[in-house]
């Protein structure tokens, strides 16, 4: 009897410590489920030659659902990856080129002292580093640098990619990637970029570069870059002979600093298009903004981006573009905004062109949006 009461006891102590352990191991890896839902009511003053009236989807930040996990490998070892889906509000279907992950698809390895490494599809480092620093990303809606040229506004993500990424140092990081061409020819249809991040206390800047050699090419559909938002109501991914880009080089700087409530944020980007048919363009962007919490649930702000450029033919296009924005928070996860976005083309530019919008007939577009935002 005092056997198998012994017996007994041993059996439950090692249950228990099997629960225990299944327990610790459960709780030492998650999957999170998140999302946005964003859509809004929208005009435009000129789009194709004709006033537009129309229900956007995602004006102030695009709808998306995604899985967000980690597996706690131990001693400071993780496994990680990302699923991201963006799809329409106003008809339901996909976005990205219908793809099922089009916004994020990775896995990869993360550790607390070394940094992280991830592989799959992925956005380049002037949108992962500089986004913060436009108004587009914050208040201004639809409001980022024409045609989203410097890609700032996370327009374009590249497909193979291997990133790596820093742990913080006393408020710097950095990080790398590479994007695989896939094909037998190395060059065609690859991508590469770099950016680090510094934050003290109120003031935050980060520098990015990103380079695309063949993006979008027909040769090659399976490269780094597909066609499926590359150059989004861009005027600038053909040439003026409407020749493809060989190579689009990207580098910048941006910055944001915290008085109060008040924000202030400013960027400046250089980007050179090189074309088939041997012309070039180079484009220059900079943008200064304001915003204010009002109080804990208003949010008001103004930008003003001007951006001008030179082809190798002499011709001199520029734009200039305010935006004005304001966010009501009903409550943590939902709130309401409108925006304004003005802008007016110069120079040897002949029409105006508010992302996401068709070109306007004249050299000036504005848009006027009011919506709806809601996260979990």
């Amino acid at each position: 009897m005092v056997r198998t009461r012994r017996i007994s006891n041993v059996v439950r102590a090692a249950a228990a410590l099997i629960m225990v352990g299944a327990s610790h191991a459960q709780a030492q890896s998650s999957v999170t489920l998140y999302g946005i839902i964003s859509t809004s009511l929208q005009y435009a003053s000129n789009s194709g030659g004709n006033r537009q009236y129309a229900l956007a989807s995602g004006t102030y930040q695009l709808p998306r659902w995604g899985l967000l996990g980690r597996d706690d490998l131990g001693g400071g070892l993780a496994a990680v990856f990302r699923l991201e889906n963006g799809f329409s509000i106003t008809n339901g279907s996909l976005s990205q080129g219908g793809r099922m992950f089009g916004r994020y698809a990775y896995v990869g390895l993360s550790d607390a002292r070394l940094g992280t490494v991830t592989l799959g599809r992925q956005p380049d480092e002037m949108s992962t580093q500089m986004s913060f620093s436009e108004s587009g990303n914050t208040f201004g809606s639809i409001g980022t640098h024409i045609g989203d040229n410097d890609n700032m506004y996370l327009t374009v993500r590249l497909n193979n990619s291997a990133r790596y990424m820093s742990p913080s140092w006393r408020g710097l990081s950095f990080a790398a990637q590479y994007a695989f061409s896939n094909a037998d020819n190395f060059a065609q249809n690859r991508a590469y970029s770099g950016g680090t991040t510094y934050q003290n206390g109120p003031l935050k800047m980060a520098v990015a570069m990103t380079e695309m050699s063949g993006p979008a090419l027909a040769a090659n559909a399976n490269g780094a870059v597909d066609s499926s938002n590359y150059g989004l109501s861009s005027p600038f991914v053909k040439s003026l002979n409407e020749a493809a880009v060989l190579q689009q080089r990207i580098i910048g700087a941006g910055a944001t600093y915290a008085l109060g409530t008040v924000l202030f944020n400013a960027n400046y980007t250089d980007v050179f298009f090189n074309y088939a048919d041997a012309s070039s363009l180079r484009l220059e962007n900079a943008e200064l903004g304001i915003s204010k919490c009002l109080t804990p649930a208003l949010l008001v702000g103004a930008a003003y981006v001007y951006t001008w450029g030179k082809y190798s033919t002499d011709i001199k296009p520029h734009y200039q573009q305010v935006n004005i924005g304001l966010d009501y928070a009903l409550s943590v996860k939902t709130d309401l905004f409108a925006a304004a976005i003005f802008q007016r083309a110069g120079g040897s530019a002949s029409y105006a062109q508010i992302y996401s919008l068709s070109r306007s007939s004249s050299h000036s577009q504005t848009a006027l949006e009011s919506g709806i935002r809601v996260r979990f």
